[in-house]
């Protein structure tokens, strides 16, 4: 018995090491588990980081996109604050991939570390959108909206006959439109006015004068988003893909004029600077000032086109005589007490003028001085004299002296005049339903024209060139010249920041005035939420480092 409970005290020595075995591989395993989830714990944190890192990069090079654009933006008011003879010896604004493509900013050897900007615009063939070009967008070419009351006005019918050429128009929207920017309250014939807005829900008031963004369009009545932006939905002046299914109805887009919808050929900020091609401001020719306006007007036209341009403004244009009139004695002019019983016709630089008597007549149009002869009373005389015409209606003579007109004078001394349609940039089917414009003229002017000024055709920088290259009579140039232009000094802009790879594109549109002193920039909007639109390669970028 003895010898048994001996042996049974020996006997657990084997499973006293089994069990610190045992505890050993607990622990081992308990440290392998704690490796493991330390190993989990650094790899979440390191996924987290790495995460948290790219987010930080791309955002950083979202926000470098974003800051790229926008010195597109500034580069733009910068380089539109020169003269017009600096710009088109630098390749001009409508075209010109060596400023506006690919901007470098920042340099690298990585491609994905250059950053550049690019500035596009809609191109155009045979009058119709299509493409993209590297430049800036004339506001002029487009058709000002808050213009059209008083189109209607001198012209009866002439706003809405502009309307309705756009896609998709209808006389019901056009009159609508009239009416919500016009200032009465009187609806036309189709139109609404304050009794229709104020009876829906939510009521409101038209404009009734002129509008602030197109977007107020959108408060017309039967005015839709389609109708206003077209097909085109991330802006980039194509149609992709994603947005051929788009469909308008009732609007035929087999020319693609709805691609854009309205506000392809809808402005609100077109206007001309009254600056001469150097900088300088023009003459006016409604000077009180006679004698410094004759200065002026002789040193850029010599001693003839000067005196008869202060004796048109002292006497008026000599009417040509009538069935009525002719044959029968001269008509007498008075001047300050005297009177004058005959008439004498002189040449221009024969003449001379009394600088006492004030300006009595208003210029109203360049135009007024061609083809007419001027009457005045010269200095020390009594009688009247006509003055020979110095801006005859002779195709060769107006081919020399009208630009030289229209490029150093104007008929105010206001800084801008707005409003006008660019004859030049215009699509056709603007130039097509322009009021007084002659069958055919549209067509001869796309056919003719130049998008930008060419050295060897400065006169085309003026709308007086469809009179001085015969496309239409003096008489109808006189009914268009109120409401078209040769150029224009307010640009919409698309700019876009990006790199040439691996990285975000950053786009803004921006609306820039540069008819006064410094640039202005009129209106801004971010497009980056609808896409990239374009791709690196389109816009510039390049695969290897630049040298």
């Amino acid at each position: 018995m003895k010898d048994f409970r001996h042996k049974h005290r020996r006997s657990p020595a084997l499973p006293r090491a089994l069990r610190k075995s045992q505890r050993r591989g607990g622990l081992l395993l308990v440290v392998l588990i704690i490796v493991a989830m330390l190993t989990i714990a650094n790899m979440s944190y390191f996924d987290w980081t790495f995460t948290e890192f790219r987010a930080t990069q791309t955002s950083s090079r979202g926000v470098q996109a974003r800051l790229a654009s926008e010195s597109g933006i500034d580069f733009i008011k910068v380089y539109t604050d020169q003269s017009q003879n600096t710009l088109r010896a630098d390749g001009g604004l409508y075209t010109n991939s060596n400023r506006f493509k690919g901007v470098l900013l920042a340099d690298s050897d990585a491609a994905a570390l250059r950053l550049r900007f690019s500035v596009v615009a809609p191109d155009m063939v045979d009058g119709r959108y299509s493409g993209v070009r590297f430049g800036l967008e004339n506001e002029s070419s487009k058709l000002n909206l808050n213009i059209l009351p008083l189109m209607d006005e001198q012209t009866q019918g002439g706003g809405r006959a502009l309307l309705m050429a756009l896609p998709g128009m209808t006389e019901s929207i056009a009159d609508a439109i009239l009416d919500f920017i016009d200032e009465d309250d009187e609806p036309r014939a189709a139109g609404a006015e304050r009794d229709y807005y104020s009876s829906i829900s939510p009521a409101y008031e038209p404009m009734n004068g002129p509008l602030e963004t197109l977007d107020q369009l959108l408060l017309v009545r039967d005015v839709t988003p389609e109708l206003l932006y077209g097909l085109d939905q991330n802006r980039n002046f194509s149609v992709d893909g994603s947005e051929t299914g788009v469909v308008i109805a009732d609007v035929d887009n087999s020319l693609g004029e709805i691609n854009r919808g309205w506000s392809a050929y809808l402005t609100l900020f077109s206007a001309e600077a009254n600056k001469r091609p150097d900088g300088s401001d023009k003459i006016d020719l409604n000077g009180e000032d006679l004698e410094a306006l004759h200065d002026e007007l002789e040193e850029v036209f010599g001693l003839g086109p000067a005196n008869f341009i202060i004796a048109f403004r002292q006497g008026g244009p000599e009417e040509a005589p009538t069935e009525e009139t002719e044959g029968s004695q001269p008509e007498e002019v008075g001047t300050v007490g005297e009177q004058s019983s005959t008439s004498v016709t002189k040449q221009a630089e024969e003449i001379q003028i009394d600088y006492e008597q004030p300006g009595s007549v208003t210029i109203s149009s360049l135009l007024d001085l061609v083809g007419v002869e001027s009457r005045l009373v010269e200095l020390g005389q009594t009688d009247r004299t006509t003055v020979a015409a110095a801006f005859p209606n002779e195709p060769g003579t107006l081919a020399e002296l009208l630009p030289l007109l229209y490029e150093n004078c104007a008929v105010s001394a206001e800084p801008s005049r707005p409003g006008r349609l660019n004859i030049n940039q215009a699509p056709r089917l603007l130039l097509e339903s322009f009021p007084n414009m002659p069958p055919g003229v549209a067509e001869q002017i796309i056919s003719n024209r130049d998008f930008e000024v060419t050295a060897d055709r400065p006169g085309r920088q003026y709308e007086s060139w469809l009179l001085t290259e015969s496309i239409v009579t003096l008489e109808d140039m006189k009914k268009l010249a109120p409401f078209i232009t040769g150029g224009g000094d307010v640009y919409r802009a698309q700019v876009l920041g990006f790199y040439d790879d691996e990285g975000p594109i950053a786009r803004w549109e921006a609306v820039i005035e540069a008819t006064g002193d410094t640039p202005q920039l009129l209106e801004s909007r971010e497009l980056t939420p609808l896409g990239a639109g374009f791709t690196p390669a389109l816009l510039g970028a390049t695969t290897d480092a630049p040298r």
